[in-house]
């Protein structure tokens, strides 16, 4: 067995199972560009992106914007050098959400622009709001949507959010207390 091709046709397969019905599908590649146990998944979908075209998937690259105390501000370099490794690795991503504590100014945005090969309305602030459900929301504000419609040549009308806004006011104003036991690997992390 190779990991070119067995265990990226393997991937390739799972990840296009059971979506003659489904107009898109997103997946998401955890990890850090270029760390080895994520080369088989990035391999499997550069494949399939060549396979599908240009036109039938996109990349969104999400990635950390550090704050250095001892600097006052926040460090695109990450953000340049993980969209180097990407390109590296033939991606080309069309957006860049960009994680940062607090806000990421337009000034770092353009940046993360100019050196990632971007256009500035697709540098998108990733922020953490306090209700993890309400990113959809923060993300519409911000024009992440309307950055893919635009690279399929799709027109949407504006998306209903209460659903969401309802589950966040949910959140905010509970009923009741519930005890929830977790078991995974990560655990022990806050």
């Amino acid at each position: 067995m190779q990991v070119i091709p067995h265990v990226t046709d393997a991937i390739k397969t799972f990840a296009q199972a059971d979506t003659d019905d489904l107009d898109f599908v997103l997946c998401e590649i955890g990890g850090t560009v270029g760390d080895i146990e994520g080369l088989p998944f990035i391999e499997a979908l550069r494949q399939l992106h060549n396979e599908l075209t240009r036109e039938q998937s996109c990349f969104v690259h999400v990635t950390l914007v550090p704050y250095i105390a001892a600097a006052g501000e926040l460090k695109t370099k990450p953000t340049q050098h993980s969209v180097r490794e990407l390109t590296a690795l033939a991606f080309s991503p069309i957006s860049c959400c960009a994680a940062a504590n607090g806000r990421c100014p337009k000034a770092k945005r353009a940046k993360i622009a100019q050196f990632c090969n971007v256009r500035k309305s697709a540098v998108i602030p990733r922020l953490t709001p306090a209700v993890f459900i309400r990113c959809r929301c923060k993300y519409h504000a911000e024009g992440l949507d309307n950055e893919v419609l635009r690279h399929f040549g799709l027109t949407a009308p504006e998306p209903e959010l209460s659903r969401w806004e309802d589950v966040v006011e949910r959140f905010h104003h509970p009923e009741g207390e519930v005890t929830i036991g977790v078991v995974g690997k990560y655990v022990g992390l806050a």
